[in-house]
């Protein structure tokens, strides 16, 4: 079962990294959200690819995420 898409704060935008490989050139970049609870939480997450222009991956946007952690 897949967790509930929440709405979060992008709190951070880090550096966009780029680089060739065997397939070609690759591009990523890592934003950091904080979660909406008692107890916030930060975490870091990586968006590879195009999706990278959206204009919704800005500092202060809410954006709308599902994530599921395991150890």
């Amino acid at each position: 079962m897949c967790p509930p898409i929440q709405s979060h704060l992008i709190i951070q935008v880090l550096p966009e990294q780029s680089g060739e490989g065997k397939n070609g050139t690759w591009r990523k970049q890592d934003f950091v959200i904080e979660t909406e609870s008692q107890y916030p939480k930060k975490i870091c997450f990586t968006v590879w690819g195009d999706k990278i222009d959206s204009q919704m991956m800005q500092e202060g946007n809410q954006l709308n995420v599902s994530f599921d952690i395991e150890s």
